[in-house]
């Protein structure tokens, strides 16, 4: 079935009545504004004589309705996602993969009287064998191997790796694979369902599926960068796997999980936005280009106890003869915003870095004496 930009009635009108009122004296023909979870969407809804008729595909992609067009029948079906779990993930699991693999001899985690075997999960990027896992799944494995959802295993080559995003990229010889969908950073929200797939604690449980919501966004989890918060099910093997929408988009790289007496629920991804950033950067230069200033910062008192915050981060080192020093940056200047976007936390300047490369120049505002100053900055290349 082919599926089209379509005005459905029936039964959107009757889920949309009471949140729009009665439209028994409306025009015969209106446009009116759309806002679908509080959110303005593209698409007007149109009122024809009395009824509201509303646009198919922002009801789909951010309600979780499915809208099919059969045009040999011309005909509309609607289906709610949430009636179709194992549907969505019947239509993943191809994507997924596990990874296993050795532990290498010279690492701190390899144990004498071991197998020292390492297992995580994948998800598949390109047809042409092109895999994304995690980089902390990778990073200590030889002897790699890669098991489609068919069982079907095939040696495998790291292709690149980032610790700083914990993202790394995996390649084996086979082609013909089902790439996975990937999704939008900006349409994730809290309250969200979402689906985890990986290899969960065994081997054997590979391509296991676990059901949740995004309880927070922005966070941070152990990294340099914003996490997305859920409570699907993650454990250890699941890192790498893909945290999912409820149209089998991957939106995240599931990564992190806190443990603890208590703590439950507590699991956290690498948003798609970093994915996307970290995988353009692979296919362009091999690894991850990052601006460099070689100025250490600190944050604000209430950053570091996650409060909102308009301290700005102070430099407490600079390294010598770095771009920072050239600049005349100086130790307790304060960094209230870069190129006018405010920075009050590792996680904001770190996040607004993905915008440069080395050999960028941008302007810093600095607080220095009680004085606001304009310092013009040139990145070096990071190193790391």
């Amino acid at each position: 079935m082919e599926k089209k930009r379509l005005y459905a009635a029936a039964v959107i009108f009757v889920v949309f009545t009471l949140s729009f009122g009665p439209l028994a004296n409306a025009g015969s023909s209106s446009s009116v504004g759309l806002n679908i979870n509080g959110k303005p969407v593209d698409g007007l809804a149109k009122i024809i004589d009395g009824k509201l008729y509303i646009p198919a595909d922002p009801v789909s992609s951010l309600l979780g309705i499915d809208v099919q067009w059969d045009s040999s029948k011309s005909s509309v079906s609607l289906s709610n996602a949430e009636s179709n779990l194992s549907d969505v993930i019947k239509k993943v699991s191809p994507s997924v993969v596990g990874i296993i693999g050795k532990i290498k001899q010279e690492s701190q985690n390899f144990i004498s009287q071991s197998d020292n075997l390492e297992f995580g999960s994948g998800v598949i990027y390109k047809s042409e064998g092109y895999i994304i896992t995690n980089a902390h799944v990778v990073s200590d494995m030889e002897k790699m191997v890669v098991v489609l959802s068919n069982g079907k295993a095939y040696a495998a080559r790291l292709k690149a790796m980032d610790e700083q995003s914990d993202l790394a990229l995996v390649k084996i010889d086979k082609g013909g694979l089902t790439p996975a969908v990937f999704g939008d950073a900006s349409d994730i929200c809290v309250g969200q369902s979402v689906i985890a797939i990986g290899t969960p604690l065994s081997f054997s449980l590979r391509n296991s599926a676990t059901k949740g919501i995004i309880s927070g966004i922005n966070r941070t989890a152990e990294g340099e960068y914003r996490f997305i918060q859920s409570d699907a099910a993650i454990n250890g093997g699941n890192s790498g796997g893909p945290l999912i929408n409820m149209e089998g988009k991957v939106i995240g790289i599931n990564s992190v999980k806190y443990t603890g007496f208590g703590v439950e629920g507590l699991n956290f991804s690498i948003p798609v936005d970093t994915v996307k950033y970290v995988m353009e950067h692979f296919e362009k230069y091999g690894k991850v280009r990052r601006p460099y200033l070689g100025a250490v910062f600190s944050e604000g008192v209430a950053a570091r106890y996650g409060f909102p915050s308009d301290e700005g981060l102070t430099i407490t080192d600079i390294e010598k003869d770095s771009p920072a020093q050239k600049a005349s940056l100086q130790i307790d200047d304060v960094v209230m915003a870069v190129n006018g976007v405010k920075t009050t936390t590792m996680i904001d300047y770190n996040e607004y870095m993905k915008n440069y490369l080395p050999g960028d120049t941008v302007e810093f505002t600095v607080k220095r004496n009680e004085e606001t100053i304009k310092i013009m900055v040139t990145f070096g290349e990071s190193k790391s």
